[in-house]
């Protein structure tokens, strides 16, 4: 299937864009009173294939932003040292795209893959490009899933990795960061205890403690990282009346 789309979309300024003037976890942020409304007009082109066990998409867009509302960082701080953030409004492009495969094998029905990825570019009308634009990113991840193994039902095993790349086209005033990995693993199923089915996960996100900040953190002007590993487990308990 080949698809296609043009949209159109309106949005006033907010409250916080129009008198921000005070201080916001660790930034200082200043409204624009001058704001005015802000409108977008959207096409996009996809092509989707799909099959029983077989799912492949992928899809580009632009979007035209008359009067783009957007807070930028710049080289001013405070007397308390504070870093200085202020809202901005330029005609802008945001142009990108995503795809994602998922399948599963016929003769492995336990197996389930699937991947995605997406990137944007962001510029003003001047050529300038846009901070707080994400990086591309990356998703993989691998599922095993059963009917039953021994006493466990619906048993579930899934490994994941998440890749971003370093943005390349940070504002001046923007500190790019770099790329990272992250590895996520979870294991899980139902359990019968008596006449009550438990449902029990264990999961851990960024397996490998991975040191990293990402692009869009609002901390990372005070090198603050973002999480570390975290475990995390789960107990289900429904309860189904007769």
């Amino acid at each position: 299937m080949l698809r296609a789309n043009f949209a159109a979309a309106y949005r006033t300024p907010n409250l916080a864009e129009l008198t921000s003037n005070g201080e916001h976890e660790l930034r200082h942020e200043i409204g624009n009173a001058a704001l005015i409304p802000q409108k977008a007009y959207e096409t996009d082109l996809s092509l989707h294939y799909h099959l029983p066990n077989f799912t492949f998409n992928i899809a580009g867009y632009s979007n035209d932003i008359k009067h783009y509302i957007f807070i930028t960082p710049t080289n001013d701080t405070t007397a308390d040292n504070i870093f200085i953030y202020r809202y901005k409004q330029l005609n802008a492009h945001l142009r990108g795209g995503e795809a994602g495969i998922d399948y599963h094998p016929k003769n492995l029905e336990w197996l389930h893959l699937k991947s995605t990825f997406a990137t944007v570019v962001g510029q003003c009308q001047n050529g300038d490009y846009l901070p707080f634009i994400p990086a591309g990113k990356c998703h993989c991840e691998v599922n095993i899933e059963k009917s039953q193994i021994g006493g466990l039902r619906n048993p579930f095993a899934k490994i994941a990795s998440t890749t971003a790349s370093r943005q390349k086209h940070p504002v001046p005033e923007e500190e790019a960061m770099s790329g990272y990995t992250l590895i996520d693993l979870g294991v899980g199923g139902d359990l019968q205890v008596f006449r009550q089915v438990l449902s029990v996960s264990l999961s851990v996100n960024n397996l490998l403690d991975k040191k990293y900040i990402d692009h869009l953190s609002t901390l990372k002007e005070v090198g603050f990282y973002n999480p570390g590993r975290n475990i995390m487990f789960s107990l289900t308990i429904p309860f189904v009346s007769d």
